[in-house]
C-alpha cells in the first residue's frame, strides 16, 4: 500500500480535488427525504415496472464493483485531498448499491440476477495493477454510466422513487467523473506524452469500456428514443471526456 503524504506536510485547501470534496459533501443526505412506500407500486408505467426492478439490480451490483474499485483506489493513493475524495466516493457507491438493491427487493421480493455483466468488469479489473490503469478504467466507466442514467430518469420518470433514485446517483457519479478528468488533466499538463496512455488505454479495452451496439439498441427499444440519435449522444458523451482531458488550458 503507498503510504499519504504525512499530514503535517499537507496544504490542500485550494487544491481542485478538495473542490470537488466539499461539492459531495453539501449533497451528502439526497436520499434522506426517499418515499420507500412508493416501493410497491412504483410510478412508473406498468409496462415498464419490471424492467425498472431488473435495471435496479443490475445498478445495485455494478455499484459494488464501483465501490470496490473506490475502495482500492482510496488505498492506493498518496494525495491526500484525492485520497478523501475517493474515500468519500466509496460512501457514495455503497449508498448507491444499498439504494438500488433496496428498491429490488420492495418492488420485487428479490434482486434479480445480473452477475454476469459484474463478472465482465470484473474480470477487466482483475487485469489491471497501476492506479492509474483502474482509475481511467473507472472513471471513464462512470462517464458512460451518467447518460444511461439520464435515459432511465426521464424513461421512469423524475416523480417515480426509481427516478429519485437514479437522479441522486446521477449528481454523485457527475461528480466522480469530474475528480478523474482533473486528475489525468493534471498528469497530462504535467507531461505532455502522458496522453499517449490514456490514448492507448481507451483504444486498447475499447470492448469493455465503451458502451455496446447491442447495449445501446436496448436502451433505445425501451426509452423510444431513435437509435441513430441516442448513439450520437453516447458517442459524444465517450468523446467528451478525453477532449476534456486533453483541452489546452
Amino acid at each position: 500500500m503507498l503510504n499519504c503524504t504525512k499530514i503535517c506536510d499537507v496544504s490542500f485547501l485550494e487544491d481542485t480535488h478538495y473542490q470537488t470534496y466539499l461539492k459531495g459533501k453539501s449533497q451528502a443526505l439526497w436520499d434522506s427525504g426517499l418515499d420507500w412506500s412508493m416501493a410497491s407500486d412504483d410510478l412508473v408505467p406498468e409496462h415498464l415496472k419490471c424492467l425498472a426492478v431488473d435495471i435496479a439490480s443490475m445498478s445495485a451490483h455494478v455499484e459494488v464493483l464501483g465501490m470496490q474499485n473506490a475502495a482500492e483506489l482510496l488505498a492506493k493513493c498518496e494525495d491526500f485531498s484525492l485520497k478523501i475524495g475517493l474515500g468519500q466516493a466509496v460512501n457514495d457507491e455503497a449508498r448507491h448499491a444499498e439504494l438500488f438493491a433496496k428498491y429490488a427487493l420492495l418492488a420485487n421480493g428479490a434482486i434479480s440476477d445480473c452477475s454476469k455483466t459484474q463478472e465482465l468488469y470484473d474480470n477487466h479489473f482483475d487485469s489491471l495493477s497501476e492506479f492509474d490503469e483502474i482509475f481511467l478504467s473507472h472513471v471513464f466507466l462512470e462517464n458512460g454510466a451518467l447518460e444511461q442514467f439520464n435515459i432511465f430518469i426521464s424513461t421512469f420518470g423524475e416523480d417515480s422513487l426509481i427516478g429519485q433514485i437514479y437522479k441522486g446517483a446521477l449528481q454523485d457519479e457527475a461528480r466522480h467523473v469530474q475528480m478523474g478528468i482533473n486528475y489525468f488533466r493534471q498528469k497530462v499538463q504535467q507531461q505532455s506524452s502522458y496522453r499517449d496512455f490514456l490514448v492507448t488505454h481507451l483504444n486498447t479495452y475499447q470492448s469493455v469500456l465503451h458502451v455496446n451496439e447491442s447495449a445501446i439498441r436496448w436502451l433505445s427499444e425501451f426509452s423510444r428514443i431513435d437509435l441513430e440519435l441516442l448513439s450520437q449522444r453516447i458517442e459524444k458523451r465517450q468523446a467528451s471526456f478525453i477532449n476534456k482531458i486533453l483541452a489546452e488550458v
